[in-house]
């Protein structure tokens, strides 16, 4: 019965719900890179952080990497789970001079739907807040030793760093997403990275054409 409810559908526009398709934001030499830094600081203090998770897909595949490889660390998502607020985009628009109408997506979202798609591949080490991260003291998820940090914009990315950086434990890593000068949208968050790692007195890594990379070391 399934198969032939399958067939009926595939003869319509509805095919595209029965089919798989890519649907990361990631390519996969970036999710296998993420994973690589997940490896490296899995046995150091520290939880980890998703900052900026949208509806949730990579949240689940890096959890799911974490039940694989047996991680057992608490894993904050925090998103505003209603897209970008309109102070950032003021922003981007009158200090960036960037259009306004680059700046649509991601509204169709809710924390619940996160918490559900969460509960759904029965993850349940998932902290998720709600919240603007403009008004939201990041320090207090320390410590950490992961944190992947996708905001897109240069206020809050610019916001961000600091203090995830200030409760990051030596040999942490925090990966920055949409590093690229020449995505005109996410470029903010390339000048952001490149500003913070700049004053830390690191210098720029930006690996697959967007990660950027910022490391904490170990005093000597």
């Amino acid at each position: 019965m399934a198969k032939f409810i399958k067939k009926i559908v595939f003869n319509t526009p509805l095919r595209d719900y029965i089919t798989y398709r890519y649907d990361f934001d990631f390519t996969v030499p970036q999710l296998c890179f993420l994973c690589q830094c997940i490896e490296q600081v899995r046995d150091e203090k520290g939880d980890f952080a998703e900052v900026g998770c949208g509806s949730g897909k990579t949240t689940v595949f890096i959890n799911k990497y974490m039940d694989a490889q047996k991680i057992e660390k608490k894993y904050y998502a925090v998103d505003t789970f209603s897209g970008f607020v309109p102070e950032d985009v003021a922003y981007e628009v009158s200090k960036r001079q960037k259009e306004v109408s680059l700046y649509t997506g991601f509204q169709v979202n809710m924390k619940k739907w996160f918490d559900y798609t969460m509960n759904r591949n029965s993850i349940r080490r998932v902290v998720s807040i709600q919240t603007d991260v403009n008004n939201y003291d990041l320090t207090t998820l320390g410590p950490l030793s992961f944190v992947l940090l996708d905001v897109d914009l240069y206020r809050p990315m610019k916001k961000s760093l600091p203090e995830l950086y200030a409760v990051l434990t030596p040999n942490g890593i925090i990966i920055v997403d949409d590093c690229n000068s020449e995505n005109i949208a996410w470029d903010g968050s390339d000048q952001a990275y490149k500003e913070f790692v700049k004053e830390i007195s690191q210098p720029v890594q930006v690996v697959h054409d967007k990660l950027g990379v910022v490391r904490k070391q170990k005093a000597l």
